[in-house]
């Protein structure tokens, strides 16, 4: 995507896939820090890897957040749906609305849904300046995403329009270091340069952990 790849990403663990999902960004046109993922079911293959639930572990992620069942849930750079379609099954009285720039991947996600009964997910066109979230949110995840977004720190004052007032902001992005999966390591964002983006940004650190391997795993509400 040209802005957002939910990096949902760049996933899968097998030496096959390992050397596939390191050459992802090689591949395709830089566009500052934006690519292009307009081709949903070719990147489904990648993204919707079911060896990826053993080192995402979004089941654990979601409990300890505490989702509750009418929780209302963005998730910007949601792509083919890994963590959205999850969402909507734990979130079910609620919404979760998927974003993306990518129209392919719009409707990729809008037919999965459909496809798998998810009455509460709705997958919508965002701009690289603005995510366009249709109501307040108790919360907003950006996986695999934080890195490819430009003007970050203006674009989180933004995002404060978007969330209730005990709303949080779920960041989860690669460890900067060496791994098997995931973007050139010169990709990636050390957590304390997130944190001090975010808070200039007006939002403080609520929780850091570091259960994933890898990947740090930051949540933040509004000052």
């Amino acid at each position: 995507m040209k802005f957002f790849l939910p990096l949902m990403g760049l996933l899968i663990f097998s030496c096959a896939s390992h050397k596939h999902h390191s050459k992802i960004h090689q591949n395709h046109k830089f566009e500052g820090h934006h690519h292009r993922f307009n081709d949903a079911e070719k990147w489904s293959k990648v993204f919707e890897d079911h060896s990826r639930d053993s080192w995402q572990k979004p089941q654990e992620i979601f409990k300890r957040l505490e989702i509750k069942a009418d929780s209302m849930i963005a998730d910007i750079g949601s792509a083919t749906g890994y963590f959205p379609v999850r969402l909507a099954k734990i979130a079910e009285q609620g919404r979760v609305w998927g974003i993306d720039i990518e129209p392919d991947m719009i409707s990729f996600l809008n037919r999965r849904a459909k496809k798998e009964q998810l009455d509460n997910l709705f997958s919508i066109l965002g701009t690289p300046e603005d995510p366009l979230i249709p109501e307040p949110v108790d919360f907003i995840f950006m996986v695999d995403t934080y890195h490819h977004i430009s003007e970050r720190v203006k674009y989180f004052r933004q995002l404060k329009q978007y969330l209730t007032p005990a709303g949080q902001i779920v960041i989860i992005d690669f460890k900067k270091k060496k791994l098997p999966i995931g973007p050139p390591e010169e990709m990636k964002m050390s957590k304390a340069q997130i944190i001090e983006e975010v808070s200039q940004a007006g939002y403080d650190i609520v929780m850091q952990d570091d259960y994933l391997t890898y990947q740090n795993v930051l949540v933040f509400e509004v000052k």
